[in-house]
């Protein structure tokens, strides 16, 4: 395939480089594990965020010492924090509820030249989403959200803590949170970051040993796709809202790269493929025998799990060939990244032992489960996320190549520029909010661009 076609934006990797280089003003603290930044962060924050990734003991006992407290961090001098999963610090069902609640706790105190919630929505871009279920935001639009909410809080809070931003979000985004820290230093009160080992850093990834030699092509076909986006919570009758997907019939080659902005449909798309979520129209990926069934892993990994054991995640008869896709994609893991070789065990090993997973097992285990399914496709959302920068590309290498040696193909979803010496074909993923006619009264169509810009 053609170098342009496996391409990014030509400027992308300097504007990344660009838009960092103006963060480095706020104090930052880096992490090797998700696990050691999250144990920093409940420290932080007075144990206020339940472990939810250790394991549903340790939730439960984390929970019961927050709702046992007869004191909370609210209140003037308190703390504000954004978790690195943005959706775990919004309590309500809208963001107009949640800036709502955020200002309203702020005009309690003695805070000054308070925005009112809808300006606020404005300046973070989320005005065209008040009334829209926090479920179907996607990732980027959340964690503005939390920016957002953050933003009320800024004069009367005595601190504000961010978790591993850099994974929500893209590029075109980080303005948003430039402005964040630029209304906390006018306000006088602290930011610090706390974030994962190379989390920051735009470099694309070296291609020295590329993670396949020959690409598998497969073909999708999105023929007039709409999309259920859930219901608007402030109407007094349940109205569904739709979004469109322009149609696309065409041959790729994986590893494929889905890129683009937040919010502008990647993961409904591959939500689609998946069958993850509602639609109406077709959605289908085709091998040369036919239709193959689409294997999804979130970004959201914990959720994904919904806290079951590594014994309750493999308990489907195929174990043998979990283990192997499991025992190969660790192998690969650990020829990239030395420190890993003695903490992580084997299939065998870790299944006997009674430990939670940590964060890089658990992502290790949903591919392998979804590798022992026979010709199916594998999307991965995100995968960078709770991985520092050296773990995210051994394990999205690894994955690749345990796929491809079983002959699946693999699609990866990102904003980030550190794939584009891997991938084989990228496309495009943009939301047109004007394109709607014909469109069935859906709120907005998403269209889909080749490397040159070109709607396919």
């Amino acid at each position: 395939m053609e170098t342009r076609e496996r391409g990014l934006k030509p400027n992308t990797a300097g504007a990344m480089k660009s838009v960092l280089e103006w963060k480095h003003d706020i104090p930052t603290r880096y992490f090797a594990t998700y696990e050691a930044l999250e144990d920093a962060f409940r420290e932080r924050v007075a144990g206020l965020v339940p472990r939810y990734h250790a394991g549903t003991r340790v939730f439960w006992d984390d929970f019961q010492r927050v709702t046992n407290r007869s004191t909370t961090l609210a209140g003037s001098g308190g703390e504000a924090y954004i978790t690195s999963n943005p959706r775990d610090c919004l309590a309500f069902g809208t963001p107009f509820q949640v800036l709502q609640g955020a200002w309203l706790s702020a005009s309690r105190t003695d805070a000054v030249s308070l925005e009112d919630p809808q300006r606020v929505a404005e300046r973070f871009g989320l005005s065209g989403h008040l009334h829209q279920s926090i479920r179907s935001l996607s990732g980027g639009e959340t964690v503005k959200l939390a920016l957002a909410k953050a933003h009320l809080q800024a004069s009367w809070v005595s601190r504000l803590t961010v978790a591993s931003p850099f994974s929500w979000l893209s590029l075109d985004h980080w303005p948003y949170f430039r402005g964040l820290a630029d209304h906390y230093r006018s306000c006088g009160t602290p930011l610090e970051l706390f974030a994962l080992q190379g989390e920051d850093t735009s470099a694309p990834a070296a291609c020295d040993d590329p993670p396949v030699a020959d690409a598998l092509s497969f073909s999708w076909r999105l023929k007039g796709l709409q999309l259920d986006l859930g219901s608007l919570l402030d109407h007094l009758h349940d109205r569904p809202v739709w979004a469109a997907v322009a149609s696309v019939n065409e041959t790729l080659a994986s590893l494929c790269l889905l890129c683009g902005d937040n919010g502008q449909g990647k993961s409904l798309i591959a939500k689609a493929l998946a069958s993850a979520m509602l639609f109406r129209g077709e959605a289908a990926v085709y091998g040369t025998r036919g239709p193959r069934p689409v294997r999804l892993l979130f970004q959201d990994v914990i959720n994904q799990t919904l806290m079951r054991s590594m014994r309750q995640l493999t308990a489907r008869g195929v174990t043998k060939q979990v283990a192997a896709a499991y025992d190969d994609i660790l192998a690969g893991v650990k020829g990239r990244v030395p420190e890993d070789r003695d903490r992580l065990p084997s299939f065998a090993d870790r299944r006997r032992g009674n430990t939670p997973l940590t964060l890089l097992e658990m992502k290790i285990l949903l591919v392998a489960v979804r590798l022992a399914d026979q010709g199916v496709v594998l999307i991965l959302d995100e995968p960078d996320w709770g991985l520092n920068r050296l773990e995210a590309e051994a394990f999205v290498t690894a994955v690749v190549r345990a796929a491809h040696a079983r002959l699946v193909p693999v699609m990866l979803i990102s904003h980030k520029p550190w794939w584009q010496n891997l991938v084989r074909s990228v496309r495009w993923i943009r939301k047109d909010a004007g394109k709607t006619s014909g469109a069935g009264g859906c709120l907005f169509t998403v269209t889909i661009h080749d490397a040159e810009g070109g709607e396919v």
